[in-house]
């Protein structure tokens, strides 16, 4: 008889230990389930396992194997053909090396997720990333290309709040103030 836990009993009680702020435990349990999902040859499973893996290293400060570990988590999506968690991965990818200003790589990370989630029809995900991105140029002092990625993240929402609407507005207008 198999005493290994079940991947997927593992996965929930990784993800209600993260939520409780418990990292490390958390951590640990994504790596159980992680090798669970590869004996069972779950690829879906084992890159998911990855990805949030690798998003708590990025949250504890070990950014060298949070890149490698995210890294990983989105070559096994792409070989699988999951356009939209191969996107949450990049966008995960993104936010790694914003946080490290490497910001040429996280804008690229950024654009890509963007563009995959604009492919698969995931317009809210989209519209998030394009605003990541948006608040990493703003960051960085690039008022023209913040306040386009901004307009971009507007565009792709499905429905925007009369705030919203405004706020659209008001980029459009600074755009062609600034030459945009």
């Amino acid at each position: 008889m198999n005493s290994a836990p079940d991947p997927q009993t593992l996965k929930d009680e990784g993800m209600r230990l993260f939520q409780q702020g418990k990292r490390r435990e958390a951590l640990a349990t994504f790596e159980q389930a992680a090798a669970g999902f590869a004996a069972q040859k779950d690829v879906g499973g084992q890159a998911e396992m990855l990805n949030n893996i690798g998003v708590i290293q990025r949250v504890q400060g070990q950014t060298d194997t949070a890149v490698s570990t995210l890294t990983q988590a989105a070559e096994l999506f792409q070989q699988i053909g999951d356009a939209s968690r191969h996107a949450q991965t990049l966008g995960n990818l993104g936010d790694l090396y914003a946080g490290q200003k490497k910001y040429t790589e996280a804008a690229r990370h950024y654009s890509n997720a963007a563009a995959q989630f604009a492919q698969s029809k995931e317009k809210e995900k989209q519209a998030q990333v394009l605003r990541a991105l948006s608040l990493m140029e703003l960051r960085r002092g690039q008022w023209l290309a913040a306040i386009m990625r901004m307009e971009e993240s507007l565009q792709a929402r499905p429905r925007l709040s009369f705030p919203q609407r405004l706020f659209k507005w008001m980029l459009r207008f600074a755009n062609r103030l600034l030459g945009g």
